[in-house]
């Protein structure tokens, strides 16, 4: 039996083995567009590979569009992964795996503790003696305001960031008179401790006769980019009570009368620590007898009285008052 082949067939025929042939592909780069500093970043590669081809494998991932390569791995070596780039020698996590499967296990970049440096485009590219796949992602790390500050003062309110990657936008909101008035004019300037990193305020002026009690300002924080959005709201004549300097407090102890100046305040309970020598008088007096050796209150006192009793009572109070200022 003769068999006849046009022209059409051998077409197919060769399309079907150059398919075939076309064994290695990268199935998926995994990587958020954005990300927060100081959380670990993963990115992982993906691909598929035929067996004839497992001794030949080289991963190679890239940063930026430079040709010199941040980590290289060759699951046929026993090496491990290598970092080449300067930038991520200290901050690359190589025993980190991705994949239960031995040939992909490294496949995986685990970065540790990034900042806003490591914000860029990401290329994971594997290749075999004959073949080569890659895909590549962009990554925005950004870092969250390290603080976010909303004050009023006389005629005025204000909002302001610090410390902060990408630029953020700054938008503030207040109410007045029934009305809402809002400012997105925002000043940028550069965070004198970092200076890859920003400061960011907005202001605006307000009718201060036109606030009362009940008004409201919000200031929202977003970076462009990512999810970040922070909101801060409080009422506009909030009274911030001020702090105690800890070194400035008073302490105050039980015995306050230490010092000099209440050395000569005598206690009630030290009374019998200085006794009086005194004399009982059992005799009585006359009354009106030696009237004018007192003073001319004691006297009318005295003869105003009826009674001895009265004339004992008054010695009695002389006596303590000469007694009291013997001491």
């Amino acid at each position: 039996m003769r068999l006849s082949f046009s022209m059409s067939n051998i077409v197919f025929i060769l399309l079907g083995l150059a398919v075939g042939s076309q064994s290695l592909s990268l199935d998926e780069l995994s990587a958020p567009s954005s990300h927060p500093a100081g959380q670990d970043l993963i990115l992982d590669c993906d691909y598929s590979y035929l067996k004839p081809e497992s001794d030949q494998l080289v991963l190679t991932w890239y940063f930026n569009g430079s040709p010199i390569p941040i980590y290289q791995w060759v699951p046929a070596l026993d090496l491990g992964p290598q970092v080449i780039h300067q930038m991520f020698k200290d901050n690359l996590d190589l025993k980190y795996q991705a994949h239960n499967e031995e040939l992909k296990k490294h496949a995986a970049l685990r970065i540790v503790n990034p900042d806003q440096r490591f914000s860029g485009s990401y290329k994971c590219r594997v290749s075999t003696f004959l073949e080569e796949v890659s895909a590549q992602q962009d990554v925005l790390v950004y870092v969250a305001p390290a603080s976010i500050t909303l004050t009023s003062t006389e005629g005025a309110v204000r909002c302001q960031v610090e410390a902060v990657y990408p630029l953020p936008t700054l938008v503030i909101v207040w109410t007045a008179n029934s009305s809402v008035y809002s400012s997105d004019n925002v000043e940028i300037t550069t965070n004198p401790l970092n200076p890859a990193l920003l400061d960011a305020s907005v202001a605006a002026t307000v009718e201060q006769s036109d606030i009362t009690p009940l008004d409201m300002m919000t200031c929202e924080v977003t970076l462009t980019g990512t999810d970040f959005v922070k909101r801060v709201e409080k009422n506009i004549l909030e009274k911030i009570e001020p702090s105690i300097n800890p070194e400035e407090e008073v302490e105050l102890t039980e015995d306050i009368c230490e010092s000099a100046d209440c050395n000569s305040a005598i206690k009630t309970d030290d009374i019998e620590a200085y006794p009086v020598d005194y004399e009982a008088v059992d005799k009585t007096i006359e009354v009106g007898a030696a009237v004018d050796t007192f003073s001319e209150e004691a006297a009318t006192f005295v003869e105003s009285c009826s009674c001895s009793a009265c004339l004992n009572i008054l010695l009695c109070w002389t006596s303590a008052v000469v007694l009291h200022w013997s001491w």
